[in-house]
Parts: C-alpha cells; structure tokens; sequence
C-alpha cells in the first residue's frame, strides 16, 4: 500500500514574541516578506496537496530566518544573519523548541506508516524564485530527487511525462532549480529510511504563479494533481 504525506518546511513569515526584537529594523521586516523570510505560495500549495490526495500534511509557518528546517546541523545556512549571532545557547532554544521537533514530527509519522509495510511518497513543497542572480529560471515547477534511487527517478519522470503530455505548456524539469541530492531535509530522510518504504520528493513551484494571483498558482498546481502517478 502507498501512501502520500505533505510537508512544508517553509510555509511562513512569523516570528515568536520572544524573538521579535531580531526582527525590528525595516530590512528585517522586509527581509520577512521577501523570499528569503519564507517560500511565498507553498502553504496554499501544500494544503491543496493534502486536501485533493486526502492525506496528511505537516507544515511550518515560523520564518526560517529564525532557524531553516530544510538545513542539516552543519550548514552554514541553518541560521540567518539575524540568529547567527545569537549565544550557543539561545542556538540550542531553537533547535529544541523549533527545529527538532517539527523533524521529528514528520520521521514519526514516516516511520509509523513503513512500520507497517506501507510505502510513502513525501512530497515537501516549496516555491522559488522566478530570477536569481539576475538570471531568469524558464521552468514552471521542479521534481527534485536521487537519482541513484531508482523509485524516486521512475515516479518522477512518469509525472513529468503525464504533465508534458496533458498540459504541455507547463515546464516541468528533473532537479531544477535545484539538485535533489543537495542538503535538505528528503535528503536526510533518505539516510533513515529505505528505498523500498520511502520516496523522497521536494516539489519547487515558481512563485511568479503566487505573485499573479493565488487563482493561478492553484491551476498549476491542479495540473500537478491531475498527473501525479499513484504507485
């Protein structure tokens, strides 16, 4: 039996009381607004997800200014430049208060579920920015994966080709915009869990469809939904 469980590691802009001075200058509010403070569109995504597949979703709605749940321990990119400073301490506050237990969250209800011989396709929602660095992305939604898991690659590329097929105006590619095998939390996950119980899928849409209107993000992801292989 497969299943399908909905995460979104990135899905807000908020800021617990106890932290709002890190956040009190204009830049920092803006920086809370901007994509660097959250992925804009991925919340709504990840509830349609849930809703349409019938399954369960666990989302995030602090900012990952605060501490970045789709980053490994080690990352340089866990804090920001607002939490970086902060005293070992007040590092090890957050990652017990927020970190750890939104991950450990999400593996027990993995592990629940494989526990039991059913199989599980963990798609963890994100959006992105249409331009970075200046330079114009020309996809419309990314399935990132292992290749080296045979799984994830073959439910990949059977959903890219059913959208290419029923919707050949969406530009779907294979790890763009970026590698399904960089440090993130389906990356983590696929140390703990094997390939015959778990298939690890971030789903990056452009947030140029959110900017537009919420209306038009919601018809992409639709088109997602009408295609997504059930295994």
């Amino acid at each position: 039996m497969t299943e399908f469980l909905i995460t979104c590691e990135h899905g807000g802009d908020r800021v617990p009381a106890e932290y709002h001075s890190l956040f009190a200058t204009a830049g920092a509010a803006k920086a809370l607004r901007s994509h660097r403070g959250y992925d804009p569109g991925a919340l709504d995504a990840a509830f349609q997800f849930s809703d349409a597949l019938k399954t369960q979703r666990i989302c995030c709605e602090t900012t990952r200014l605060l501490v970045d749940l789709n980053r490994s321990l080690d990352n340089p990119e866990l804090y920001s430049r607002f939490t970086s400073t902060l005293s070992e301490k007040a590092k090890t506050d957050l990652l017990q208060n927020h970190y750890f237990p939104y991950r450990d969250r999400v593996q027990q209800a993995l592990s629940e579920r494989i526990a039991t011989n059913r199989r599980v396709i963990h798609l963890s929602i994100h959006t992105f920015t249409p331009r970075f660095r200046g330079k114009w992305r020309p996809i419309d939604v990314g399935l990132l994966f292992d290749p080296e898991r045979f799984s994830e690659e073959s439910f990949c590329e059977a959903w890219r080709q059913r959208i290419n097929d029923q919707h050949p105006r969406t530009r779907v590619v294979a790890n763009e915009p970026y590698a399904g095998t960089d440090d993130g939390f389906t990356t983590h996950l696929r140390r703990k869990f094997p390939e015959t119980g778990y298939l690890g899928i971030e789903v990056e849409i452009n947030h140029r469809y959110w900017k537009r209107s919420v209306d038009s993000q919601r018809k992409v992801v639709k088109a997602l939904l009408e295609t997504i292989p059930h295994l």
